[in-house]
């Protein structure tokens, strides 16, 4: 008896676990568990489990496709496991557990040690595979090669039909309808903007690659473009594994291998491709250090970044930022998207992220904290590393580091105010000059400026700058391995940056040679 436990890796498409847990018509039990720990847990998000629920459905109904079905147990992982594993080796079966190695935070890390330890000692085969690239052991300089190398391996197939057999367990299930009535907070929502599954996620590829990839470079970070669809609304199926990146990823370079004679096509789905690394990126990053979900990168930082309760003028700065009324139209704009929709596009995500933490020198634990609680695709290996980003924590060797201003993005990313107007309404027929000078005080609704952005990022900006220069100091007289980190990790980023210049410049002679 084989034991298929999905995690996040709902798909049967390029699911190393489903391929070989199923081979040879050997029986299998392909479950789920629906752990409360999850469901009670700080950085929950309603719109996260509501995806992730249907994601679930999906999922069985693919099952029963091919003469199977999905149990949905409910209780502590460990325990269920270990319960399953016993009932099932009294009945003289003799289980192999497949599941695929997970990024996790502290508690999901030590649930599958224990639950290794466990088959371990019962001297019972368990195989543990790949839901996307991952190295086990930490090789910085090979990852790029390694990955790519991942990326082009054929992928594995999806089973043709799966043997399970009827089954009945002593254990707490539920069904799908008991599922909904049981969690029904996470599915009253007016409005799905994510539907989740596999079946939605290969359609959402698809119309990506037919059209809305075109323009993909200069549009996602252009907020009501990406909200129309600009970008590919991805983000949450690779979060949950319906589609794995190297579908996505050998998909868009046989769509580019079509569109090569384009130049502009070809350089848009590069650019996409290179968000997906990035991606597996951060995953990577958090692998090995699970705790930067939560602690600041560099000990200097502790100071000054805290998530302590916040002082009762910060707590009322926060709320106004929370509420999308901090007066700066962008900024409100994007928030109140999140709130919706429970999503923004990446640009709006990072400059709302550094208002917070400069501007407002409020730490990121409380931002990352509400994104995680509302973002439908809430990644902490994306998410609380974007945070430090942009709070001005990681890359110390660096001498500068951003600071969005929230007007100044205006002209650049929304000229028509076609954002701001369908999210701000008390916005709606002043022009992009008045709202700039903010000639709407006193004549509307919407709330002043909640502080002086200019100053603040003079004063605690500086903060930041001198907190960097410390930690730059402390690694540069100490050495060692957290030195040559950040040496690796400042070298990464100048690559980047000189590769999307040499890019960008191939381009723009590829396009002149063609006209």
């Amino acid at each position: 008896m084989h034991l298929l436990w999905f995690r996040r890796d709902l798909r049967l498409t390029d699911n190393e676990i489903a391929t070989l847990a199923t081979d040879n018509g050997v029986a299998v039990l392909p479950f789920f568990i629906i752990d409360p720990w999850f469901y009670t847990w700080a950085d929950v998000g309603t719109a996260r489990v509501r995806f992730l629920f249907e994601c679930l459905e999906n999922l069985n109904s693919n099952l029963r496709k091919l003469g199977s079905r999905l149990y949905l147990f409910e209780g502590n992982s460990i325990e269920i496991l270990q319960e399953l594993t016993k009932q099932l080796t009294e009945r003289g079966y003799k289980p192999k557990l497949f599941f695929n190695r997970d990024v996790q935070v502290e508690y999901g890390i030590n649930r599958d040690k224990t639950i290794v330890d466990f088959y371990k000692q019962l001297n019972l085969d368990y195989h543990i595979g790949l839901n996307n690239f991952l190295q086990s052991v930490e090789q910085r300089d090979p990852w790029f090669n390694e990955y790519y190398t991942y990326q082009r391996q054929p992928q594995y197939p999806i089973p043709q039909t799966i043997n399970t057999p009827q089954l009945t367990l002593n254990l707490p299930q539920l069904t799908f309808e008991e599922l909904k009535q049981k969690y029904h907070s996470f599915w009253a929502v007016e409005k799905v903007y994510f539907p989740g599954g596999e079946t939605q996620a290969k359609s959402k590829l698809d119309s990506f690659l037919k059209k809305r990839y075109y323009g993909y470079h200069w549009k996602l970070s252009r907020p009501m473009l990406s909200q129309l669809g600009a970008t590919s609304h991805l983000s949450p199926h690779l979060t949950f594994g319906t589609i794995s990146t190297r579908t996505v990823y050998q998909s868009t370079k046989a769509r580019a291998e079509e569109l090569k004679t384009q130049p502009k096509a070809e350089f848009s789905l590069k650019a996409f491709r290179d968000r997906l690394r990035w991606h597996d990126s951060f995953t990577q990053r958090l692998y090995f250090y699970p705790e930067i979900a939560y602690k600041n990168r560099y000990q200097e930082f502790d100071e000054w970044y805290t998530p302590l309760k916040l002082p009762r003028e910060k707590q009322e700065l926060f709320q106004a930022w929370l509420e999308g009324l901090t007066g700066f139209p962008l900024v409100d704009a994007s928030m109140r998207q999140l709130k919706t929709m429970g999503w923004m596009n990446f640009r709006m995500r990072a400059m709302c992220a550094t208002f917070l933490t400069i501007n407002c020198g409020i730490s990121w634990h409380h931002g990352a904290r509400h994104y995680m609680n509302y973002l439908v695709d809430g990644d902490l290996a994306i998410d609380n590393w974007q945070w430090q980003m942009q709070a001005g924590v990681t890359n110390p060797l660096s001498d500068t580091f951003r600071i969005y201003n929230p007007n100044k993005n205006i002209p650049e990313k929304d000229p028509d105010l076609k954002f701001i107007y369908y999210w701000v309404s008390e916005l709606k027929g002043y022009s992009l000059p008045e709202i700039i000078q903010g000639k709407y005080i006193g004549t509307s609704s919407y709330p002043q400026t909640i502080l002086d952005w200019a100053k603040t990022r003079k004063v605690n900006g500086k903060i930041i700058s001198d907190l960097r220069k410390k930690v730059r100091e402390r690694l540069t007289l100490q050495g060692g391995t957290e030195y040559e980190s950040a040496v690796a990790a400042q070298e990464t980023v100048n690559k980047y940056w000189q590769h999307k210049d040499r890019e960008y410049k191939e381009f723009k002679e590829l396009e002149a040679e063609l006209e």
